[in-house]
């Protein structure tokens, strides 16, 4: 399957109405009130100060754009051109980056940004899976799986955009 473009989520809105749909701890936006109560509880300190929206377009689409941005083809009056990795650095930063958003996956559950329903915890770990198998997709340099993995990783994003942001439109990708 070939695809002529370049595939991102909705990723204008990013969630922006989430932090409405789960108020954060009074205290969460100070550091220090964050340390206290992570200590508070027993576990290592943690900051959650960042918006929900800043974390999503800043930290997670952020690291999905380096899936993404590595993946379909661009048609221009020069021809069509490949987006995918040319060379084992190149796949090496499409691992990277796919290892990168398996990781701040965990970032959604940090107390005082994870929502407390089944589906959040699904939705996250949805993406988490589909992220390592992109890693593992760039790891082997395989062009077919790496795409088709971005394709299950975009559907993904939608549909936890849906659920958890009333602004979402799917209609808009850039």
């Amino acid at each position: 399957m070939r695809r002529i473009a370049h595939m991102r989520p909705a990723a204008a809105t990013l969630l922006l109405a989430l932090a409405s749909c789960s108020p954060a701890p009074a205290g969460t936006n100070d550091q220090a009130a964050n340390t206290a109560q992570a200590a508070a509880v027993g576990d290592a300190p943690y900051d959650a100060s960042l918006p929900m929206p800043e974390l999503m377009t800043h930290v997670v689409q952020y690291s999905a754009d380096g899936i993404w941005d590595r993946q379909g083809y661009v048609i221009d009056a020069t021809g069509e051109h490949s987006l995918f990795p040319k060379n084992d650095e190149e796949w090496e930063k499409a691992e990277s980056a796919a290892r990168t958003l398996a990781e701040v996956t965990n970032t959604l559950l940090v107390p005082g940004r994870r929502i407390p329903e089944p589906e959040w915890d699904r939705a996250v770990a949805s993406v988490r899976k589909l992220a390592a198998e992109a890693a593992a997709a760039a790891e082997k340099h395989d062009k077919q799986a790496f795409f088709h993995v971005g394709e299950k990783l975009d559907a993904a994003c939608d549909e936890c955009h849906k659920r958890y942001d009333p602004n979402f439109d799917p209609r808009y990708q850039h």
